[in-house]
């Protein structure tokens, strides 16, 4: 079966729009889609009503900057692998600090042996490790360094602690604030309650679209996907059997 079918929507320009479903709901193909990586088989998307089929693929790809769950960890320097983002620009220190304090990474990049210029590749001479939180970071401040309008982030914290998270998720509105339009898919409820709209999928279909709000006050998916996680966290813990 297809993995979109029927699905119609718009993206504000300058919003932080959250895409929400459980796996196979069709949310990480939407957004490649939106990059230009894949074509659809059927209906059309469009910018700013210009048919993405019909535009330069060049131009459509200049525009879009993306974090996928997948991303590259290049056995580079951590200046090159920020920079790699808008390979075409030269290549700036100012740029490049820019984007890794607008992804939060001066903590990661500060306890590098040799800050930007450390080669990160543990099995070269001189190497070093990331964990892979800190490879989201350097992650995130690639695609800043890009300067697309359309930022995609897909899944951007699932290696990082609740603390690390937030400090993420707030650095990202930063980014939306900016200008930019910011494409977030998570499975991390919490996460989306700033977004200005949410888009909900099951099983390839749109089926819920609103701010965080009012889908909550609906009482439809998006809210019962929420409650199942906040029940998490809520559960008061089961004592330990006593000894004896």
């Amino acid at each position: 079966r297809p993995a979109l079918d029927d699905v119609t929507l718009s993206l504000p320009l300058g919003r932080i729009i959250a895409l929400v479903g459980e796996n196979g709901s069709g949310k990480t193909t939407l957004v490649k889609l939106l990059a230009g990586l894949y074509t659809p088989d059927g209906g059309r998307i469009t910018w700013d009503g210009v048919d993405a089929a019909t535009a330069d693929r060049h131009a459509l790809a200049e525009r879009v900057a993306m974090v996928a769950q997948d991303f590259k960890r290049w056995p580079f320097t951590a200046r090159v692998n920020v920079a790699v983002g808008r390979s075409s620009a030269p290549l700036g220190d100012e740029r490049v600090a820019d984007a890794v304090a607008e992804a939060g990474a001066e903590e990661v990049v500060a306890d590098l042996p040799r800050g930007l210029d450390t080669l990160l590749a543990r099995n070269f001479s001189g190497g070093h490790e990331l964990s892979g939180g800190q490879w989201q970071r350097i992650g995130i401040a690639r695609a800043a360094y890009r300067r697309g309008r359309i930022l995609i982030v897909d899944e951007p914290t699932a290696a990082l602690d609740a603390r690390a998270e937030l400090e993420v998720f707030e650095k990202i509105r930063a980014l939306a604030g900016s200008g930019q339009t910011v494409v977030l898919i998570t499975h991390r409820l919490a996460s989306v309650r700033h977004a200005d709209l949410v888009h909900v999928l099951d099983q390839g279909r749109l089926v819920e679209s609103g701010t965080p709000e009012e889908l909550l006050a609906t009482g439809g998916v998006y809210a019962e996907l929420y409650a199942l996680q906040a029940e998490q966290f809520t559960k008061a813990p089961v004592p330990a059997p006593k000894a004896g």
